[in-house]
């Protein structure tokens, strides 16, 4: 894969690795409110640190492997590729099922730790957000195996892996951001964004699940046949 090929799916997939409803939902509900930059960015540290650590063991995982001509690793980066988009697959099915009574649970459960909680109880609900957002980590594998192995210096590679993470991340990194420009102005915004991810949350992830799964099931077999 050429750099802007490489540069544009880590762009795809770290956009697409950000659909985390709940921890953007959290968000937006810390800094619609006051005080709000030290929960913020206790939120931001907390979610932010479970795509680091996962992202490091995975990284350094496909590093070790071996690596032929021109960065690659042969059918091995191809069957990680088909084994990713079949349990995205597996997970769009089961996000497209009704979760009602979940949906409902999950918003109660963020409107109370914002009602209640402290910032390192934030950082603490961030993290396990994050951790637990599985699809989000089979979304990033790909990604961090094919800047792993691919031929562009260390330089090349850190570069890449802060666009990945910042796209990923952009749930914890963008309303604080867009609280810190448009002030209070912003507020209805975030009401109605708020009220549509916590009434679609599983849809929206579903939704992304399928797209990825397409992507990476084509181009995985397209690559090992």
């Amino acid at each position: 894969m050429d750099v802007i090929g490489l540069l544009g799916q880590t762009i795809a997939l770290g956009l697409a690795a950000a659909f985390t409803p709940s921890l953007l939902a959290l968000q937006i509900l810390v800094v619609s409110g006051d005080p709000w930059r030290r929960r913020s960015l206790a939120v931001a540290i907390g979610g932010g640190s479970a795509f680091v650590l996962v992202g490091l063991l995975l990284l350094l995982g496909f590093a070790r492997l071996p690596t032929a001509s021109g960065g690659e690793t042969g059918p091995v980066g191809d069957w990680l590729r088909i084994a990713a988009g079949i349990a995205l697959a597996l997970t769009a099915v089961a996000l497209f099922r009704p979760h009602r009574g979940l949906e409902e649970r999950v918003q109660s459960d963020i409107e109370g730790y914002v009602a209640r909680a402290s910032s390192w109880v934030f950082l603490g609900v961030a993290f396990a957000l994050s951790v637990k957002d599985l699809s989000s980590f089979i979304v990033l594998a790909p990604a961090l195996h094919d800047i792993a192995v691919a031929d562009i210096g260390m330089v090349g590679q850190g570069i890449l892996l802060v666009v990945l993470y910042a796209c990923a991340l952009s749930p914890v990194l963008v309303p604080p951001a867009l609280r810190l420009v448009f002030g209070h102005r912003i507020d209805p915004a975030f009401r109605r964004a708020y009220r549509f991810t916590m009434s679609h949350q599983f849809q929206l992830v579903g939704s992304m699940a399928a797209a990825v799964a397409a992507y990476l099931l084509v181009t995985g077999l397209v690559r090992l046949l």
